[in-house]
This record gives C-alpha cells, structure tokens and sequence, in this order.
C-alpha cells in the first residue's frame, strides 16, 4: 500500500503523522514499512534521529532509481527510512514509479507546496492521507488541497481526511468536524489525533511516540489510525482481486 500524506498548509502535523503511522503499521503487523521524506526541511530525517544520514543515499537517489538501501529507525523493527534531501526534488515526467524497497507499506510525507514529482507519485498513490487542524484556517488548507487535486486531474476518491491536534474543549473544534464528517461521510476519518505534549517532545527525542510514550494518547490515536488504515488497505486488495 502507498500511502501519500499531503496538505498544502503547513504546521497541521503532516511529518508526525508520518512518523508515528509508519511506527504503529509497522507494530500492528503491517509488515516491512518504508518512510519517505521527500520535503527538503527534512524534518522526518530529524525528527528520527537520523540527520547525519543525508548524505549517504537519500530522496533524491530513490526518485529517480538510483540503487540504494534505506536507513533503519532506531528503536523500531521493520520501519524504515528513505532520508530527506536538502534540496527540492523533482520526478522526471514518464520516468517509472519509484521502488518499494520491499516495503509492504510506503509512507510518503510531502512539503506544503505542490510540483510535478508530488502530483505524480500521487498519481501512484492507493490513499492520499490529509491531516488538518479542524478549524477554520484548516478548512481553507483543505479547499486549496482539493483545488489543486482537481486541476492536476486528480480525483478524490483516494483521498482520506485526518483532524489532527484535536482538543474537544474547542467549541470550533467539534463544529468543524462535525461539519467535514457530513460533507465527505467514510472519506473522513472517525479517529482523531488529539493534542499532546508527549507527541511534541518525541522527535526532539529521535523518537516515535511508541518509544518515547507507549502509554500516552498520542501513541492510542496512531494505533487506531494504521488499524483503520490496514482495514481501507484490505478492502482495496480485494476490489483489486475481484476486479
């Protein structure tokens, strides 16, 4: 299954979601699990504990197929990373789908802004995973992702909503969502990251909530997040094999 997480607004939790999903697929028995850090902040190498690794083989080499071998996360059995690079990236047009490494999972975490290389590997892509804050400002995140999906000629139907940094004392917090479950009904998602300091203070760690706080919500949230999405995956197999 690849997995593109994406949202054009920044600071919504894209990169800790990634981080944390990969962690919990991988626990949950998802298999061999492949992280990709394709913005050139690089704050997934970073927030892994695997800053001193991007120069070695990173997104750039995986892009256009040059050989190579992911780095391994620390503390985490079967999660892998492809690190960042510090320079934007580009994927040739009509070049092949990059490998996955014999990954059962790719998770890919996109920059905010858009380019030829995020358009197609989304393309490729089985769910394009959106994390957003439910507030206002979210909600025009999300119109200007779904825009620029339509006018690239990408359709919706892969597309699954996440609230992220969730506080249910928020009046605008429970509107929202309430709002965004009656406009995309299955496409948004029932589970919900909540605020959490311990979510905040892993990946100054170098760590994933499953190390960091294995008890904490933030590590409950992401749990029942790859259980959600390891039901959509099983569901998308066997469409496939009927189809």
């Amino acid at each position: 299954m690849r997995v593109m997480i994406c949202n054009q607004k920044g600071g919504v939790g894209k990169t800790t979601t990634a981080a944390n999903l990969g962690a919990a697929l991988a626990r949950a028995g998802g298999g061999r699990v492949l992280l990709v850090d394709l913005d050139p902040q690089m704050h997934l190498t970073a927030s892994l504990g695997l800053a001193g690794t991007e120069g070695v083989w990173t997104v750039a080499d995986w892009l256009a197929g040059r050989p190579g071998r992911p780095a391994s996360v620390p503390g985490e059995a079967d999660l892998w990373l492809v690190p960042g690079a510090p320079e934007p990236v580009d994927m040739p047009e009509g070049s092949a789908d990059p490998a996955m490494c014999g990954a059962d999972w790719l998770v890919i975490d996109a920059p905010p802004n858009w380019s030829g290389a995020i358009a197609r590997l989304m393309q490729g892509a089985d769910l394009v995973l959106c994390p957003l804050e439910p507030d206002f400002l979210g909600l025009q995140g999300l119109n200007r992702l779904l825009r620029t999906m339509q006018a690239a000629g990408l359709d919706w139907s892969r597309l699954r909503l996440l609230a992220t940094r969730v506080s249910d004392r928020l009046a605008v917090h429970r509107e929202v969502r309430a709002r965004l479950a009656e406009r995309f009904g299955e496409s948004f998602l029932p589970v919900a990251i909540r605020t959490s300091v311990k979510l905040a203070e892993a990946p100054g760690r170098g760590r994933t909530i499953f190390t960091h706080a294995p008890g904490s919500t933030g590590a409950a949230d992401h749990a029942e997040l790859a259980r959600l999405l390891m039901q959509d995956g099983r569901r998308a197999r066997r469409k496939g094999t009927k189809a």
